[in-house]
């Protein structure tokens, strides 16, 4: 059951939970044009291990309310309000792909609170790393277009995600990701349920999905350098939206971090088949 906390500002922040309502806590940050929903594969993982994984949406995304002019830095405020709501004094942090930044962000500002992160395919501040080389053809489009035309972006997330079919876009998804990618949404049945999570990113409109484009290719607004918990960096063998020199960036950047690839999994399989790896450092 999806449930909200209201912001100061009196934004909602909608977030669902999965695994154990009484174990430890693990903030889980959804991916790019995705949404509080692709955390439900780690479920069973985290009732074995007695996690609690609360997964909330972004700004505009999902169920949550649009925040304008939003910045990552603004991610961690939100965060401590829905830890307080929750009565969570530390939990650990985990970002899958653009959701990355946020499991960062978080790990470098919220001092005490944050015990571990956990960062899956992540993004990383383009800026710095000083080119887009290695983006799939369709993240780069959509950098272009959220920051000279973003009239055109919507039109286009509308036509391929908002607007297509379940059936259209679980066929694209199939055709964009790995082998291991489309055997995982395979086995999670119909189309409609394959790519409910991506659907629901722009269940309000396609505006909190550009604006969430526009931050990934902005700097970060912090440095790095500045984490100082254990940071565990998962990657997929087979995950070809990045290469290899983007998780390098990350470890060498990052003062505790550790890399785990794992053969053969995509980009959406990781989470699905190595929850339970993923999820198990996080423990307090």
């Amino acid at each position: 059951m999806t449930r909200s906390v209201t912001l100061p500002d009196r934004r909602e922040l909608a977030y669902d939970e999965y695994g154990d309502p009484d174990g430890w806590p693990v903030l889980s940050f959804h991916g790019g044009l995705s949404s509080r929903l692709d955390a439900a594969p780690a479920h069973q993982a985290a009732l074995a291990l007695g996690i609690r994984l609360i997964a909330p949406d972004r700004p505009g995304m999902g169920r949550s309310t649009f925040q304008v002019d939003r910045r990552l830095l603004d991610w961690p405020d939100d965060m401590a309000v829905l830890a307080d709501t929750l009565g969570l004094d530390r939990f650990a942090v985990m970002g899958w792909s653009c959701g990355g930044p946020y499991a960062a962000v978080c790990a470098a500002r919220l001092e005490g609170r944050v015990t571990a992160a956990a960062l899956l395919s992540s993004a990383i501040p383009l800026d710095l790393f000083g080119t887009t080389r290695g983006l799939t053809p369709d993240d780069r489009i959509l950098l272009f277009l959220v920051r000279r035309a973003p009239w055109l972006a919507a039109l286009l997330m509308r036509g391929t995600i908002a607007n297509a079919s379940d059936a259209g876009l679980y066929q694209v998804m199939r055709r964009g990701f790995s082998a291991a990618d489309a055997v995982v949404l395979a086995e999670r049945g119909s189309p409609h349920d394959a790519v409910a999570f991506v659907k629901e990113s722009m269940r309000q409109g396609t505006r909190g999905c550009v604006q969430d484009y526009r931050i990934f290719g902005q700097p970060w607004g912090f440095a790095l350098e500045e984490i100082d918990v254990p940071v565990h960096l998962w990657e997929g063998s087979d995950d070809h939206t990045g290469i290899p020199e983007h998780h390098q960036f990350l470890q060498q950047r990052i003062k505790l971090s550790t890399l785990t690839v794992v053969e053969n999994e995509g980009h959406i399989s990781l989470l699905a088949r190595q929850a339970k790896e993923i999820l198990a450092p996080l423990l307090g």
